[in-house]
């Protein structure tokens, strides 16, 4: 911001989908590993991994899971914006396992999954970088570190090729901002 002074910037904070045309926005920041609108332009950004995390307390009280295949008996707090939210999938020597997950806790919130984790109620697959705070300070431990999750691209979404000059700097900074993340 403080090397274009007169750009303004808007933030509309939702894990759901915009009608990006339709509802007049110059840009959204998608992670999907599906982006279903093709008359979108659409660069990556980034790519997130994921950490499948509880809180101490949960673990003490229901145990650790140390194969995926044990997630069944474990409540799972799901994302409900996630294609993948009743399955979990998990490799490790090119091996993958695509584990059918349940719990009583589903949210379309991704700060909703974080905050459930930190309540005990339950572990789940989650973007490392939203706990990452809480995972080096002891609220969340992380489980099955050696089974790598699914990733999840992140791009910068617009409607044209053809970009107001205010929204091309906005991109070219997200893409030099996020350069090999």
């Amino acid at each position: 911001m403080a090397r274009y002074p007169n750009l303004r910037l808007e933030l509309d904070l939702q894990d759901s989908r915009t009608d990006l045309i339709g509802e007049g926005y110059d840009l959204a920041i998608r992670g999907s590993d599906r982006l279903e609108d093709s008359s979108l332009v659409a660069r990556e950004l980034m790519t997130l991994t994921h950490v499948l995390c509880g809180a101490p307390g949960y673990f003490a009280a229901g145990g650790r899971p140390v194969q995926p295949e044990d997630l069944r008996t474990h409540e799972c707090v799901q994302f409900t914006l996630s294609g993948h939210a009743n399955r979990w999938t998990f490799t490790r020597a090119g091996r993958s396992v695509a584990i059918p997950v349940d719990g009583r806790y589903k949210v379309s919130s991704s700060i909703a999954v974080r905050d459930a984790l930190l309540a005990g109620f339950g572990l789940s697959l989650i973007p490392r970088i939203y706990v990452q705070g809480e995972l080096a300070d002891g609220r969340l431990e992380a489980v099955l570190e050696d089974w790598e999750a699914d990733r999840t691209p992140v791009y910068a979404v617009y409607p044209s090729r053809h970009l107001a000059a205010k929204t091309r700097v906005f991109v070219d900074f997200l893409m030099e901002r996020f350069a090999g993340r």
